[in-house]
């Protein structure tokens, strides 16, 4: 009997570097496997086509989450220095 595991990526895109950062601590917590790929992009490994919807909601979950919390956590402003 021949054993197969079959494993896809799912890749996500995200406007910053900031924000792939986040995404993927953000899976991490939620018990997805996530890693910043790249400067942008965040990449999970699956085994599952099932995990691919848990993620696309935790994303959707996620948008929300930084429009309305990282940004403004504290109310304070922040600087970026180039």
């Amino acid at each position: 009997m021949k054993s197969e595991v079959s494993v896809f990526y799912m890749t996500l895109p995200t406007d910053s570097a900031d924000q792939a950062v986040s995404l993927s601590e953000y899976l991490n917590q939620h018990g997805i496997m996530a890693a910043r790929e790249g400067t942008e992009m965040v990449t999970c490994p699956m085994e599952s086509p099932d995990l691919a919807s848990e993620v696309y909601n935790l994303h959707c979950s996620w948008k929300r989450f930084w429009e309305h919390s990282d940004s403004g956590l504290f109310g304070l402003p922040v600087y970026y220095k180039p």
